[in-house]
């Protein structure tokens, strides 16, 4: 069943760019108890989530701080390496890139896609999660993972 709202994340590694080298990290131990937004995507320099979902959150920086949160986190199932070029070409420091590769993130919260029939394989759904103390606090998916509605940095944003 997939994570949702009231439950805490997972104990789980992904891999987060430190000092310029890559590395794990806990998932629930980075978070820790900040307010944080995590939004995911099925794929870093793909038209949706290049044209349309990370540039929400690329320009909502002040917004997001204004609402409390104090992180935001964007998780794909891409490596570090493809996920920090893909935010270095959006000027988006301010976030977060969580890289699960092997999925193991992805399968812990069950927020899983399998684009096989499109050469894509296996993804992370498009999401939005509010996460305040560890506890997700508001959760919105897209039924399609081409369509950016109900995860863009605005409507988590009416959540926070």
């Amino acid at each position: 069943m997939p994570i949702g709202e009231g439950d805490a994340l997972p104990e789980v590694n992904g891999t987060v760019m430190s000092d310029g080298r890559p590395g794990p990290v806990n998932l629930k131990e980075f978070v820790g108890e900040t307010k944080t937004v995590i939004f995911g995507v099925p794929g870093a320099f793909t038209p949706t989530c290049t044209n349309d979902h990370l540039p929400t959150f690329a320009v909502a920086a002040d917004a997001l701080a204004a609402a409390g949160v104090e992180q935001t986190i964007c998780m794909s199932t891409n490596d570090i390496f493809v996920l920090e070029a893909w935010n270095a070409a959006h000027g988006a420091e301010h976030i977060t890139m969580l890289a699960d590769g092997s999925g193991e993130v992805t399968r812990a919260l069950d927020l899983g896609l399998d684009l096989s029939g499109l050469g894509l394989g296996f993804r992370c759904t498009r999401f939005a999660m509010l996460v305040e103390g560890g506890t997700v606090t508001a959760l919105q998916l897209e039924e399609s993972p081409g369509a950016c509605a109900m995860t863009s940095a605005s409507a988590i944003l009416e959540r926070a």
